[in-house]
């Protein structure tokens, strides 16, 4: 067995003090975050007039480079709920006016009976 190392009461402080020293490594925001972030006044823009490339390119004035794409995909879809297609509805219509076709019939031989018998019980099965 190997021996136990002891570490003295002054360096477990001096690393204690060092480690809560210790900057946040998270700083600034993901492109989604910051969308997320900026919804409001993204919107807003889009309600001025403004269309989501010249927001791109405002917003890359300020060191803020986010694509288009992940604004459409971020923005747009929070601002207005997914649309269905009427023609989905309509034939959803169609398919509740119209019964259902019948189901077929088995076809039952006169020497078969209509229910089976197996040869041998289940426990021996």
């Amino acid at each position: 067995m190997g021996k136990f190392i002891r570490i003295p009461d002054a360096d477990l402080k001096a690393a204690g003090k060092a480690l809560d020293d210790l900057p946040d490594k998270t700083l600034g925001k993901t492109r989604e975050e910051a969308v997320e972030e900026l919804n409001a006044q993204i919107v807003r823009a889009l309600e001025k007039g403004y269309t989501i490339k010249e927001i791109t390119e405002i917003l890359a004035r300020g060191n803020v480079n986010i694509p288009a794409a992940v604004i459409r995909a971020k923005v747009v879809a929070l601002k207005s709920p997914p649309r269905k297609k009427p023609e989905a509805k309509a034939k959803k219509a169609e398919r509740q006016d119209t019964p259902p076709p019948p189901a077929p019939q088995p076809v039952q031989d006169a020497e078969m009976p209509g229910y089976y018998t197996a040869d041998l019980p289940d426990s021996e099965l």
